[in-house]
Parts: C-alpha cells; sequence; structure tokens
C-alpha cells in the first residue's frame, strides 16, 4: 500500500472509530477552507483531529486520551514507515498544543508510549527540564 492510500485508510479508520470526533474535525477543516479532495486532505484531517485528544487532555478525559492515542499508536506499529508522516507532526507533535503544562503532565501517563516518544523527540518530555 502507498503511504497516501496508507493515510486514506488510517483517516478513515479515524473516522469510524470516532465518529462524533470525525464530525467536529470535518467541521474545523470545513471552517478554514481545506478542500478534502487536495493532496493534504488526510494530513491536514490528521492535524485537526489532535485537536479533539487535546481537548480530551484539557478535559482530563483519561478514557478517550487512551483510546484515541491507543488507537493510532496500533495503526502505527502496523506500519511505521507508511504511517510516519501522518502520525508523526500532524499528531504527535501537535498534541496539546498551547495546553498548560500542568495538562501536558497530567495527560503523559494517558498517551501511548509511541505517541509519547514521537512528542518527546521534537519537544521533549513534558515531565523533564528540558521540555518545552
Amino acid at each position: 500500500m502507498n503511504p497516501d492510500k496508507a493515510n486514506h485508510c488510517f483517516v478513515a479508520g479515524l473516522r469510524r472509530r470516532f465518529p462524533a470526533e470525525a464530525t467536529l474535525t470535518d467541521h474545523w477543516t470545513r471552517e478554514r477552507g481545506w478542500d478534502p479532495g487536495d493532496d493534504n486532505s488526510a494530513l491536514n484531517w490528521v492535524e485537526g483531529f489532535t485537536d479533539r485528544t487535546t481537548e480530551a487532555i484539557r478535559r482530563r478525559d483519561a478514557e478517550a486520551v487512551l483510546a484515541q492515542t491507543n488507537f493510532i499508536a496500533a495503526a502505527y506499529r502496523a506500519e511505521p514507515e507508511k504511517l510516519r508522516t501522518i502520525v508523526d507532526v500532524p499528531y504527535a507533535e501537535n498534541l496539546v498544543w498551547d495546553s498548560s503544562s500542568a495538562d501536558k503532565r497530567w495527560a503523559w501517563s494517558f498517551i501511548a508510549a509511541e505517541i509519547r516518544q514521537l512528542y518527546a523527540e521534537m519537544w521533549g518530555d513534558p515531565g523533564s527540564d528540558k521540555a518545552e
């Protein structure tokens, strides 16, 4: 499976597993005027979906954080080379964007290990002295 097809299959899986969050993400992409048919549509959509996880973190909804990050981590483990581009930058690196240090520290143990690793490679561990 080529990376573009893998990305679109990944988004389809997220839509099936998290329909309410998918609806909010569709609204988010429409607000920005992003075309669902353009070459970056899957990447843009996942960036929007990241906000659903960040919102769950801010609500301190451990169940939602676990469900979303574990689902994404499982897909990433299955096809790391094909999904790295869509999981790393649009999702992991944008996770907890503009969240407080307290929210980041609270969420850290609920975020799947693979997502934590990708996030930490860019921003550092939120519990360490080297983070942000």
